[in-house]
């Protein structure tokens, strides 16, 4: 079996330990920052630069292993963030894998997936966390959504 850009199986695997390392590494230079996790949702990135470049069976494998390994790993994020992460990780991947289908990998895709990816998870969240907290990523991850946005398209474009 292949994925997008003709990988093998074990190609997949060894870019998505890669994705993986990075997506853990990454909240952690950001949580230096006061308030920097919230504000620039790091876990999310390699996420979306995986998804978009080699597609949703990549980008989930990060977007799952992630948080989970992180958690066990490090005990951050915390177990009760978990779940929350699990499903913006794993909506971000379908709204990336979605828009690269019919915009291709673009800048415009880029905003589709995450402005779909929050929006999605910010609805599904209202109902069980209330409107403050179901937002809370459109209230305070802005420059975050723009960093993932903007990074991973000049990542995707520029980098072979």
């Amino acid at each position: 079996m292949t994925y997008e850009l003709k990988l093998t199986q074990t190609k997949a695997y060894i870019k998505s330990a890669l994705f993986i390392a990075a997506n853990i590494a990454l909240p952690h230079l950001f949580h230096l920052i006061p308030g920097g996790g919230v504000m620039f949702l790091p876990i999310y990135f390699f996420t979306l630069v995986a998804a978009m470049r080699y597609g949703w069976q990549v980008g989930l494998l990060t977007s799952i292993m992630s948080p989970v390994l992180g958690w066990l790993i490090f005990s951050a994020p915390a177990f009760a963030l978990v779940p929350d992460m699990l499903l913006k990780g794993a909506l971000l991947v379908g709204t990336a894998s979605f828009a690269k289908k019919y915009l291709g990998i673009s800048l415009l895709s880029n905003i589709v997936a995450v402005a779909s990816a929050f929006a999605i998870a910010g609805l599904l969240e209202l109902s069980f966390l209330g409107a403050n907290i179901a937002f809370q990523d459109f209230v305070t991850g802005l420059p975050g959504m723009a960093m993932m946005i903007l990074g991973s398209w000049l990542i995707n474009k520029y980098v072979k």
